[in-house]
C-alpha cells in the first residue's frame, strides 16, 4: 500500500519549490501566464504522485525540474505556441538581473547586456534553450541536467556548447564582448 501524501508535506514542497518551478517555466516559455499555468499543472501532478517519489532514485528538485520541463514542452505542443522568445521578459515584469539565481554573475550582466542576451536567446531552439536554462539559470550540474531532460550526458554537453556558440555569435553581432563561460 502506497504511503499517503499529507497536506503538510505537499504544502512544504510547494512553498520550497514554487519559485523554482515558476522561474524555470517562465524562462522556457517567456510568458508569465503560461508559466503560472505550468506551475499549477506541475503541483497538481506533484500532489497526485508525491507519495511515490523515491529519494533513492534522485533528488526532489531534479524530479520537479523534469516534471516542469515536460509540462512546458506539453504546454507548447498543446497550444501550438510559437518559438520561445525572451524579448518581452522585462515588459512582463521579469528582471533577469534580479532573478533569484545561485550564480547571477554568469547570466545577469548590466541591464543593457541583459537585454542583448535576451535578444540573442531568441536564436535558440527549445532543446538548446532548455539545457542553457537548467545549467546556468538553475545552476544544475551536467548530470542533473541530463537526468531532468532524460538525455545522455554527452548530449547535454553538445547542446550546451552549441547554445553557447550561437549566443556568442549573436552577442558579437550585437556588440557585446562579454566572454561566455565554456564548460
Amino acid at each position: 500500500m502506497a504511503k499517503h501524501c499529507s497536506d503538510e508535506d505537499f504544502e512544504t514542497v510547494f512553498r520550497q519549490y514554487r519559485d523554482m518551478v515558476f522561474k524555470t517555466a517562465y524562462l522556457i516559455l517567456a510568458d508569465a501566464q503560461k508559466a503560472e499555468d505550468v506551475l499549477q499543472e506541475v503541483f497538481i501532478k506533484v500532489h497526485k504522485s508525491l507519495e511515490t517519489f523515491d529519494s533513492r532514485r534522485g533528488r526532489l528538485s531534479t524530479w520537479l525540474y523534469r516534471i516542469t520541463v515536460n509540462q512546458c514542452i506539453s504546454e507548447r505542443r498543446t497550444r501550438h505556441l510559437p518559438s520561445v522568445s525572451l524579448e518581452n521578459l522585462r515588459e512582463e515584469g521579469f528582471d533577469l538581473a534580479a532573478a533569484d539565481c545561485r550564480r547571477p554573475d554568469d547570466l545577469a550582466l548590466r541591464q543593457e547586456e541583459s537585454e542583448k542576451i535576451q535578444q540573442a536567446m531568441k536564436a535558440l531552439d527549445r532543446k538548446h534553450r532548455a539545457v542553457l536554462v537548467l545549467r546556468y539559470f538553475d545552476d544544475l550540474s551536467y548530470e542533473e541536467t541530463a537526468q531532468v531532460l532524460d538525455i545522455p550526458l554527452g548530449t547535454v554537453k553538445s547542446r550546451l556548447n552549441t547554445a553557447i556558440r550561437i549566443l556568442r555569435e549573436e552577442l558579437m553581432e550585437g556588440g557585446i564582448r562579454h566572454e561566455l563561460q565554456k564548460d
